[in-house]
């Protein structure tokens, strides 16, 4: 049997549907709670001078962002190097799920950081 048939309790863990899950979805979920989250800060946040709170709500996302990064990059890590991602077998659905965690999160980076430019160049009280 080839490599792409064995999987170890690592691979179990990193190819399950819960880390695959969490590297496609952590990235839009991220956004779209820097982009609420903001939006709902920001009067309480020009009323306190506490503008801070708005740029760590950026951190935050990127810091969830990262999570998916890290489980999409594992998973991608534990399928075999040669599968290919147009099959239908565990392995190569999963390194499929993979490149397209890595691939949404680095959209989801860019989106939130374009996102944050005008909150760190502009007073968001004006």
């Amino acid at each position: 049997m080839g490599a792409s048939t064995h999987l170890t309790a690592e691979d179990i863990r990193w190819l399950s549907p819960l880390s695959l899950w969490t590297g496609i979805l952590a990235g839009p979920a991220a956004w779209g709670l820097d982009l609420q989250t903001s939006y709902a800060l920001v009067h309480w946040a020009c009323a306190s001078r506490t503008l801070w709170l708005l740029h760590s709500v950026t951190l935050v996302a990127l810091g969830i962002v990262a999570v998916g990064v890290v489980c999409a990059w594992m998973a991608l890590q534990h399928t075999a190097h040669d599968t290919p991602t147009d099959g239908g077998m565990p392995r190569q659905r999963a390194r499929f799920m993979a490149i397209l965690g890595l691939s949404v999160s680095a959209l989801s980076i860019l989106t939130i950081v374009a996102g944050a430019f005008p909150r760190w160049m502009l007073d968001a009280c004006q």
